[in-house]
């Protein structure tokens, strides 16, 4: 196995010559410019840009070159040579110093002669329009770009659309880097020794669970609790209220990832307390927000009631459900809570238990002089009420898997397995072919004959050691998911001394910069397909491609991840306001504030709206939990639906808890 490992590792003799460079090599590439369209170095200023220092010179020599000449250079600053035509884009940071303390008035310093108001503002206006003219005059250019590392983002959606597995690996990376507040920034991208590991390992995970199935996992347990709720106890019964418990503080939500297909136990943990005589508790399991699975629950179990309530405290109720893999919304509900209550408090479907009227007794030797006390608190206790609302889901745990899935799915073996799955006959071509259609997806463009054969000569070797072919094709998919062009979205510069200084993107990296930035993720066959034909740059192609690419589902990462870090809602999951100032904030209410940024912003991107809507759009998506939250009304159920906010004084982005939040709160974690 090292064997092989080692080969990995080498496929790619560029990037990965020994152990001992591999992380030298990595940051050295993550640090060479690579070319963008157009691309070109800085500005040259060959091209006839205005004379600018000589509109200015006569202002200069009279107030700055007697401090700033060759020979006195303060502040390091020689302005002899802004004479020359070429300054206004040679110099152009010094230009707009001296620009900036000219209008301010900073120069010439206190105690020297000083220009009039007139002759400042003269020499302000010809330093701007000779600026302005020599910004048109310029060739454009667009400098040259850094090699882009996948975030881990973007590392997990790829594997996911590469080979049909959703098993987010890189969540388990070191933290990405961030430059200017977001996380794709090629410049701070690098890659450590135990990143270097990590990818080794998930690539071998990642390609053997496509291949052979999902390696058995022994259960776990994990557990979440409500936390930061607060439950107003009634003892009345309210005219309306949310029959499935989902938008009412007695219910449990969390976000929970589920690593394999597979059985999985809940186990609803109560708490509280509920009157006497009441109807068995409806309790509820809700997966990404459908009911999958009820019981009833009676503390009693039979007629024989306590004196004179229900305790639900301590009390366990479990379910069993198959669950796919993958990361899930999951919500452990009371339904119908009002109902079955005592005829006594007037609610909706009153229970029909007979309530066993307690007797007073007292021990034998009770003081007399305490009997009427004491029976006159029976009495008061018999005539209370207790709390209509009390009972609620404390703690939800989820154990597993159990009887999971073993087998790979047969998506992941179509995506590799391009000549057919097992069916015999796989020969040197087939393998060439299997290997160079996943490195195609992989790389993001057609590979070269060269790095084809590179990869099936792993698929010879595991065969020479006695390994399936299975096994080969195997560690094959392992050496493409560890070359840079794998984890690395790479813009070469056209090759040859005589190649041009400034060219347009190839068609394979417009359409991975098209996918990157609308899916976080890679291109698609249909906009590869493109690539291939050459059309992608076409006009009328590309508006249909960016289209359809904003019509799919997997266009929604652009509010999450773009619109999350550019209005850092993302931030929202490290929030805690103190509970006591915001006794309403709980989990369900923090997944709710990302939900209706997301679709909002989705929505502005999807409809071609305009970028003001962004801040002055009175529309808005909620679901019954926050609705409540903001004082809207008429929005009943956990569904998102839009809503117009015509009439209120809510509007946009700004008026969204999900970004009063973060901005409220930016350091709380």
């Amino acid at each position: 196995m090292k064997e092989k490992k080692r080969a990995i590792l080498v496929t790619d003799k560029d990037f990965f010559m020994h152990s001992r460079s591999l992380v030298a090599s990595t940051l050295g590439l993550t640090l060479l410019g690579l070319a963008m369209a157009p691309t070109a170095g800085r500005p040259s200023g060959s091209r006839a840009a205005p004379a600018l220092g000589e509109s200015v010179w006569p202002f200069l020599r009279k107030n700055c070159v007697s401090c700033h000449d060759a020979k006195s250079r303060a502040g390091g600053l020689n302005l002899l040579g802004f004479r020359e035509a070429s300054s206004a884009t040679r110099d152009r940071d010094a230009w707009e110093s001296v620009l900036r303390k000219i209008e301010h008035g900073e120069m010439p310093p206190k105690g020297s002669p000083m220009p009039t108001d007139a002759a400042r503002k003269t020499a302000v206006k010809a330093i701007q329009g000779g600026l302005e003219r020599a910004d048109r005059l310029t060739p454009p250019s667009a400098g040259r770009v850094t090699a882009r590392r996948l975030n881990r983002v973007e590392y997990n959606n790829t594997v996911r659309d590469l080979l049909g597995i959703d098993l987010r690996p890189a969540d388990d990376f070191p933290q990405d880097d961030s430059g200017y507040g977001f996380d794709n920034i090629g410049d701070v991208l690098s890659i450590s020794p135990s990143r270097m590991e990590k990818y080794v390992a998930a690539a071998e995970k990642l390609a053997r669970t496509a291949l052979f199935g999902p390696e058995p996992l022994p259960p776990t347990l994990a557990r979440h609790e409500a936390r930061g709720r607060n439950i107003a106890l009634r003892t009345d019964v309210p005219a309306e209220y949310d029959v499935t418990g989902l938008n009412l503080p007695n219910s449990l939500h969390a976000t929970h990832r589920f690593p394999v297909d597979g059985e999985y136990v809940f186990r609803f943990h109560l708490n509280g307390l509920r009157p006497r005589g009441s109807e068995a508790l409806h309790l509820a399991l809700y997966l990404d927000g459908k009911r999958v699975r009820t019981a009833d629950f009676d503390p009693e179990g039979s007629a024989a009631f306590s004196p004179d309530r229900q305790d639900f405290s301590g009390r366990t109720v479990e379910a069993r459900l198959r669950v796919p893999m993958g990361e899930h919304w999951v919500a452990a509900t009371t339904e119908r809570l009002y109902e079955g209550l005592p005829s006594s408090y007037d609610g909706p479907a009153p229970s029909k238990k007979v309530v066993v009227v307690q007797e007073f007794k007292v021990r034998p030797g009770f003081p007399a002089e305490k009997l009427a006390e004491f029976k006159k608190r029976f009495e008061e206790r018999q005539k209370e009420k207790v709390s209509t609302n009390d009972v609620r889901v404390s703690a939800l745990e989820i154990g597993g898997p159990y009887v999971q899935t073993e087998k790979p799915s047969e998506e992941s073996l179509r995506r590799v397995f391009v000549c057919g799955h097992l069916h015999g006959g796989h020969n040197a071509a087939c393998t060439q072919k299997i290997v160079g259609s996943f490195a195609r997806r992989a790389f993001r463009r057609p590979p070269t004959p060269q790095e084809v054969a590179r990869l099936s000569g792993l698929v010879a070797l595991a065969r020479k050691s006695g390994d399936s072919y299975e096994e080969g094709i195997a560690l094959a998919l392992q050496g493409a998911l560890v070359s840079p062009h794998f984890l690395f979205r790479i813009e070469r510069d056209p090759a040859g001394r005589n190649a041009p200084a400034e060219h347009l993107l190839t068609q394979h990296e417009l359409a991975s910069r098209l996918s990157y930035f609308l899916w976080s993720s890679m291109p698609d066959e249909e906009i590869l397909a493109c690539a291939d034909k050459q059309t992608l740059r076409q006009p009328e192609v590309l508006k249909a491609q960016v289209r359809r690419m904003l019509r799919s589902p997997r266009s929604r990462a652009l509010a999450e991840n773009f619109a999350g870090q550019w209005l850092q809602f993302r931030a929202l999951e490290s929030v805690k306001p103190d509970a006591k100032s915001f006794p309403e904030f709980d989990e369900y209410l923090r997944m709710s504030m990302r939900e209706e940024t997301e679709r909002f912003f989705d929505s502005v991107v999807r409809e071609d709206r305009s970028a003001l809507d962004l801040l002055l759009g009175k529309y808005t998506f909620l679901n019954e939990r926050l609705a409540r939250f903001y004082g809207v009304s008429g929005v009943r159920g956990p569904e998102f639906r839009r809503v117009d906010l015509s009439g209120t004084p809510r509007a946009g982005i700004l008026t969204q808890a999900s970004v009063l939040t973060v901005t409220s709160y930016p350091n709380r974690t």
